[in-house]
């Protein structure tokens, strides 16, 4: 912001006049900054930290608001770079950081034997998506980025919410030691089920109406390349989730020295009805967004790459 500021004529509304090597450094600099919040790769070794050790509310909030709002104001710097630089600079910038997030995130999510930072590297995936769907720049990308960044944070909210109550149940984040959860948590167990799923972007949730925006932007704009990997680090990230939840659901706690032992049935009532509130919102925006959110949605995007 110092340098956008400092450069000649930065105070008019004549953004094509300012030099374009130094909005090209504030660019990467801000996406750097901001990427920082967002949990965008290299900057993004803090979220798995906080998440893993943060209470569940604080860890649904930082996945569901603050990702959310550092990502705006990347898409405000990206706004001010593509009117003074064109689209071509900053959509590649943002393509790097998405995939070598994305990339990242499918890696890590295979291996990830901690339950709450299994979580986090998933809010690094989504990030990175978000970062994709910025660099396609077609209409309808624009507008599945915009549908994800809500979709994300009732998913994240909803598994945080999930994970807390397992984590409280089982007295472990440790996913080795975390098993037979349908028998033990009836509620939490199918609730927190339908979180990965929607996290996985699979149908009839949110996230995969967004997805499938953000490929069929990407399609279109003709970025086969990225839309393909974008499409096959998804799938490796949803092999990592999908087999640690199988391994904590499905298959029977064994019994040792080293498992973790859990009460049957519920810790609380109330612990379970913000879940429902969250597959409830989930399904609504993957199955019919209200008009209202669907025309706001609309107007962003053609403020971002133009009408639908």
């Amino acid at each position: 912001m110092r340098a956008l500021r400092a450069l000649p004529g930065a105070a008019s509304l004549g953004l094509d006049n300012l030099p374009h090597p130094a909005v090209q450094l504030a660019f990467v600099l801000a996406v750097v900054g901001f990427g920082t919040k967002v949990g965008l790769f290299p900057v993004h070794t803090w979220l798995p930290d906080a998440h893993s050790e943060a209470p569940t509310p604080v860890s649904a909030m930082l996945s569901g608001s603050l990702l959310a709002v550092s990502f705006y104001a990347v898409l405000r710097y990206y706004q001010i770079a593509a009117a003074t630089l064109g689209t071509g600079f900053p959509r590649g910038v943002l393509l790097v950081f998405g995939t070598l997030s994305l990339l990242l995130a499918a890696l890590y999510l295979v291996e990830q034997r901690n339950l709450k930072r299994l979580l986090a590297y998933s809010s690094v995936e989504h990030m990175g998506i978000l970062a994709i769907g910025v660099s396609f720049g077609a209409p309808i990308a624009f507008a599945g980025v915009l549908l994800h960044v809500l979709a994300h944070a009732a998913a994240k909210g909803n598994a945080f919410f999930g994970a807390g109550v397992l984590v409280r149940a089982y007295r472990t984040k440790d996913l080795a030691r975390i098993g037979g959860g349908f028998d033990r948590l009836p509620w939490t167990a199918p609730l927190f089920l339908l979180a990965i799923l929607a996290l996985s972007a699979l149908p009839p949730f949110g996230l995969f109406r967004s997805e499938f925006m953000i490929v069929a932007g990407g399609l279109r704009s003709s970025h086969f390349a990225p839309a393909a990997a974008m499409v096959a680090l998804v799938t490796l990230a949803f092999l990592g989730l999908s087999m640690a939840t199988t391994r904590m659901l499905f298959v029977p706690q064994k019994d040792g020295p080293g498992a973790a032992s859990a009460p049957r049935g519920e810790p609380s009532a109330w612990m379970v009805v913000p879940m429902v509130v969250g597959v409830i919102a989930l399904l609504v925006l993957g199955l019919h967004p209200p008009d209202a959110l669907t025309a706001l949605i609309a107007r962003g995007a053609a403020e971002l790459g133009g009408a639908l």
